[in-house]
């Protein structure tokens, strides 16, 4: 073969897999969803979503405090924050009435915050670290089996001691820090931790092994969650898991929802935000477990200022976000649409929309952030060519503009110095 021949090939071949590999965002329910994509890249935005809760009970007055929650072998288990008793309470998640306290006979409680499970263990996370001072972070192993029926009961803890890699300053200051953590779960024989930055609400994700022993946690990547995590959990599939959080200064409450993952790879997969009521509402939401694959439980700390939010057990479910998206029907025929002039861009301090050739009708146009939080919304009406969208009061950063036509979604990327 001569080597012309053999180099037209390559490029065939080559071109051949490429196209088989496109990557792009492959969720049908994004903003930016490309149908030609084959291969997720993370890129995926989402408008901006909010729901309500579903209230299953007021959780007995044992647990005020209530910091974590783990649905595991038919049985919800919880236990109260730093400076109570070392206690286990198995909870009716009917009732919300403790029916069972397991007590830590070898460790304190010095600052519970979560709590995971495999197959063979629990795992409770003593890991909370307001004043960032912490020098005995640890995760408590306990056998299930070891664990009676009785009413009262008590079990030993083995020890999973562990330290961060980029911390070099024990003495930060309260709340003023990226060490504090009140989030992990069990995943593939390790544990998934996922830090509560006060410093920069972000989040970092680290992994350390379920083991007993003495470790440095390996640092995988950091999320900009845009408040305080509280707590995470993996659904029994191990295809969708969520991070719980809110955001000290509003009191706004979060669910972020990650699926489409491969592996491990949690934050490289679809990251879309689910809104929830305000912990004004709700309490401060410290407890995340998931029932089955899309039901999830969420638990509140009790809430007294001018007013009381009682200790609560609450159910979500998350299938319509979770559940594969097939576009198939209606939104496979509506795709994507062009046809639209947008400028200047980077904007400032107006943004032109222009419908040259693009779809007729009555047209809604949203400006979101990268977090799929609406920021400016506006409507192209029938009889209008073009529109201006003032930005001047936006914040500088990059931007995802979507204009939802009945024949499809127009994406693009907008920048505002």
């Amino acid at each position: 073969m001569s080597k012309t021949a053999t180099f037209s090939l390559l490029l065939l071949v080559f071109t051949a897999v490429s196209a088989r590999a496109q990557s792009g965002c492959t969720d049908p329910r994004a903003t930016n969803f490309s149908p030609t994509a084959t291969s997720n890249d993370g890129s995926c935005q989402y408008a901006g979503t909010s729901t309500a809760l579903v209230t299953k009970a007021t959780l007995d007055s044992a647990v005020p405090e209530t910091s974590g929650l783990q649905f595991t072998g038919q049985a919800l288990w919880t236990f109260n924050d730093s400076g109570n008793l070392p206690v286990l309470f198995r909870v009716d998640s009917a009732s919300g009435n403790v029916v069972q306290r397991v007590r830590v006979t070898n460790f304190p409680n010095v600052d519970w915050e979560d709590i995971a499970a495999d197959a063979q263990y629990l795992y409770v996370g003593d890991f909370g670290n307001n004043n960032g001072n912490r020098r005995d972070l640890r995760v408590l192993r306990v056998l299930k089996s070891g664990i009676g029926t009785a009413a009262s009961d008590s079990v030993a803890a083995e020890e999973i001691a562990f330290s961060y890699p980029d911390q070099t300053n024990f003495n930060p200051g309260t709340n003023s820090h990226n060490f504090d953590c009140e989030a992990f779960f069990y995943f593939n024989d390790s544990l998934h931790l996922f830090t509560k930055n006060w410093a920069d609400h972000q989040t970092k994700y680290y992994t350390i092994p379920a083991q007993p022993g003495g470790y440095t946690a390996h640092f995988k990547s950091t999320f900009n969650v845009n408040g305080l995590i509280t707590a995470a959990d993996i659904n029994p599939a191990g295809s969708g898991a969520g991070l719980l959080g809110y955001n000290s200064n509003t009191g706004a409450t979060f669910l972020w929802l990650l699926s489409d993952f491969r592996g491990s790879r949690f934050l490289q997969g679809n990251k879309r935000r689910i809104d929830l009521p305000n912990a004004l509402t709700i309490g401060q939401a410290e407890g995340l477990t998931f029932v089955d694959r899309y039901r999830v439980f969420i638990s509140n700390e009790r809430l007294s200022t001018i007013f009381t939010v009682p200790q609560r057990l609450y159910a979500l479910n998350t299938s319509r976000w979770l559940a594969p998206a097939v576009p198939t029907g209606t939104r496979s025929r509506r795709g994507r649409v062009s046809g639209f002039i947008v400028a200047p861009n980077p904007a400032g301090p107006s943004l032109r929309i222009e419908r040259a050739d693009g779809p007729p009708g009555n047209l809604a146009l949203t400006l979101q952030d990268l977090q799929g939080r609406p920021v400016l919304r506006t409507r192209l009406a029938t009889a209008e060519n073009a529109v201006e969208i003032n930005v001047s009061q936006v914040a500088a950063g990059v931007y995802m503009l979507t204009i939802d036509a009945e024949a499809g979604t127009f994406s693009r990327k907008i920048e505002i110095p």
